[in-house]
């Protein structure tokens, strides 16, 4: 299962939002609770950037996009509804635009984490991924 969280967990579509939302939960000690008809699982670096983007920049060959796209740490939890509009905006924008409400705030917790970054690079995503795999081996039990 460890092997399974560790990798490209996006990929793996009968699981992955269960996943995050079991997440989530654990992150809210339980007192999450979503009002969405539908919630999706977006990337904070976007799967297909633009050549000009900060992205590029920060993950400047494709062999290291794709190492880290479908990682849990590189995912959020978003409502459909933001999800549909979102864009593959560079990072300061992306978190100004989707992943907080008019009230300032995000409704998931596992999304309000990344608002806490002032950058997106691969060390970051290591770090959240490591973080949220023992989140989810306490909740779980696993070795």
């Amino acid at each position: 299962m460890i092997k399974i969280l560790n990798d490209d967990l996006y990929l793996i579509r009968k699981i992955r939002l269960y996943v995050l939302l079991r997440l989530d939960a654990a992150l809210s000690e339980g007192k999450a609770s979503y009002n969405f008809c539908n919630i999706s699982v977006e990337h904070v670096l976007p799967q297909n950037p633009t050549f000009d983007s900060m992205w590029v920049q920060s993950f400047p060959s494709q062999e290291e996009r794709d190492k880290y796209v479908h990682r849990m740490g590189n995912l959020v939890l978003l409502s459909s509804s933001k999800n549909a509009q979102a864009q593959n905006y560079d990072f300061d924008l992306k978190k100004q635009k989707y992943f907080t409400t008019k009230s300032g705030i995000c409704n998931f917790a596992l999304t309000t984490q990344v608002l806490m970054e002032k950058e997106w690079t691969p060390e970051v995503i290591n770090k959240r991924q490591q973080q949220l795999i023992h989140q989810l081996k306490e909740v779980w039990r696993l070795q």
